[in-house]
């Protein structure tokens, strides 16, 4: 995934027309979030949809690049927190379980853009890869004895074998890759107003024990401080 984005960014800087005018811009807004879990058995639970999204917030840095006609690159910076909801543990089972799980994440989309004009307004449909670096995050567990809770706690998550367990059989990995898609209208106020959906390809679980995803549906509003491409 990381080599497909290189060759992306390589192909589209490449194109006629894209030293014209750059904006940048700025937005926020919040997400729900979700890990899609795959058994080594083929059991799949969780996605967006399942009951067991979180919401958070995200935050962007974008540039916006005209490349041809109503062609445009808008790569970002996001500040993300993704995450999911863990389903509880057989209530006959006594010992840890995990159920919630929050990671914060350097995010960097680069999506392919068609603005379509309208009197006052661009629609703006389009997609591509992203890749996401782990910062940090936390994990809610339970204390289960005779199949009952009996006390909750909260342990932070730090990428290294030894703290980022989960639940029994489950490593974090670092890094996450994946696709995006946007749609959203940008105002010749310079307001955008968008949403945005992301499937993670990359298996984030470093065990033999799970497959874990991350996918999310956002939405955000922010604004272009110097566009000048109309």
């Amino acid at each position: 995934m990381k080599k497909f984005l290189l060759l992306f960014l390589c192909i589209v800087f490449m194109s006629p027309g894209i030293y014209a005018q750059v904006s940048i811009g700025i937005r926020g807004g919040f997400n729900l979030s979700a890990m899609k879990f795959e058994s080594a058995s083929g059991q799949k639970s969780g996605g967006i949809g399942s009951g067991s999204q979180l919401k958070n917030l995200q935050a962007d840095l974008l540039l916006n690049i005209p490349v041809q006609g109503g062609v445009y690159l808008q790569p970002a910076f996001r500040y993300i927190t993704k995450g999911t909801f863990l389903e509880p543990a057989a209530s006959h089972s006594d010992g840890e379980s995990g159920n919630r799980i929050k990671v914060r994440y350097i995010e960097m989309p680069v999506n392919l853009l068609y603005k379509f004009r309208f009197p006052g307004f661009k629609l703006c449909v389009g997609g591509g890869p992203y890749v996401a670096y782990g910062l940090g995050g936390n994990y809610n567990t339970d204390m289960i004895s005779n199949g009952k809770v009996v006390s909750h706690s909260m342990r932070s998550l730090a990428f290294e074998e030894e703290d980022n367990v989960v639940t029994p059989g489950m490593y974090l990995n670092r890094w996450d890759a994946g696709l995006n898609t946007t749609l959203g209208v940008e105002l010749n106020s310079m307001v955008m107003i968008g949403a945005n959906y992301s499937y993670g390809m990359v298996d984030i679980d470093n065990s033999a024990a799970y497959k874990v995803k991350n996918s999310y549906l956002g939405i955000s509003i922010g604004i272009l401080l110097n566009r000048e491409d109309y």
